[in-house]
């Protein structure tokens, strides 16, 4: 048996799995599939967390403006996404192959000069308040 393509990815305020071949998609139909699959709650949970974070990632103000978040907060980002699709192919790699279409973040290099012109923002350490919703 042919396996199945995901793709993973984060949506602000969906999932992160989505089919990503004809056959696929014939399977499991369109939109974000996490919620449709047999993942353990472990897994579950990490994903609501990294969405939860993500929704912490864009400009408050203006969100095409550099993003608020520290190096250090990006790493933690990364890392966490990097743990899930760990967990994720050792769930169901057996019957999907997973491309990792997620973007790693990095602090935005304007951000320094971007904190000058508005003094009223800050550099984030921690992801606690929603930009998006």
């Amino acid at each position: 048996m042919t396996k199945g393509v995901l793709r993973f990815f984060f949506d602000y305020g969906s999932g992160c799995l989505w089919s990503g071949d004809a056959k696929t998609l014939d399977l499991l139909d369109v939109g974000p599939v996490d919620s449709i699959l047999s993942l353990s709650e472990p897994v579950r949970e990490l994903t609501d967390r990294i969405l939860f974070m993500q929704s912490c990632y864009l400009n408050p103000l203006y969100p095409p403006d550099p993003s608020l978040w520290s190096e250090s907060l990006c790493d933690r980002f990364n890392g966490e996404v990097d743990s899930l699709i760990q967990h994720i192919r050792q769930e169901i790699g057996e019957d999907y192959d997973i491309l990792d279409q997620q973007e790693r973040y990095a602090e935005d290099v304007r951000l320094t000069a971007y904190l000058l012109e508005h003094p009223e923002l800050e550099k984030q350490d921690e992801a606690t308040q929603p930009t998006v919703s």
